[in-house]
């Protein structure tokens, strides 16, 4: 079977119930500092699917969904221009280790939603495999720490 990574539109609503599980399969896999608030996933979506300036859902398919990333594009005065923040990223756990993940980096560096000057993510410390795959992309870390508040 052939992997699809894919623009989500509108007309793919009927799929937000299958992304909203693999969101909260992505927070259960792979806790963040602070509790991801679940009853908001369908507003992310329904935000992204009305507000494409905003950001973007790409879902990946075999056959159905198997996987889904979260783009977000921002100005940044130091880059001097548009930066792509892959905000999530997420395969299946029985989809993982084929190359889809590597794959999504492929597709995007061919479609060009925005024309973004550098590509930024966030990996979890003990998130090892990702942290391999985006290091042998060319992601590096950066020596300032990102701060948050809520």
């Amino acid at each position: 079977m052939s992997i699809e990574y894919r623009i989500m539109t509108t007309a793919d609503r009927h799929w937000s119930p299958n992304v909203c599980s693999m969101m909260a399969g992505l927070y259960a896999e792979d806790p963040p500092s602070s509790p991801a608030p679940i009853d908001r996933f369908p507003v992310t979506i329904e935000t992204l699917l009305t507000q494409p300036h905003l950001g973007t859902i790409v879902l990946i398919w075999e056959e159905l969904p198997i996987g889904y990333a979260l783009l977000i594009p921002y100005w940044s005065n130091e880059f001097g221009g548009i930066i792509l923040m892959i905000d999530e990223l997420y395969i299946e756990a029985p989809h993982r280790g084929r190359g889809i993940g590597r794959g999504f980096f492929e597709w995007l560096t061919v479609n060009r939603r925005v024309d973004h000057v550098a590509l930024m993510l966030e990996v979890s410390p003990r998130n090892h495999a990702a942290r391999r795959l985006y290091e042998s992309l060319g992601f590096t870390e950066r020596s300032n720490r990102l701060l948050i508040r809520r």
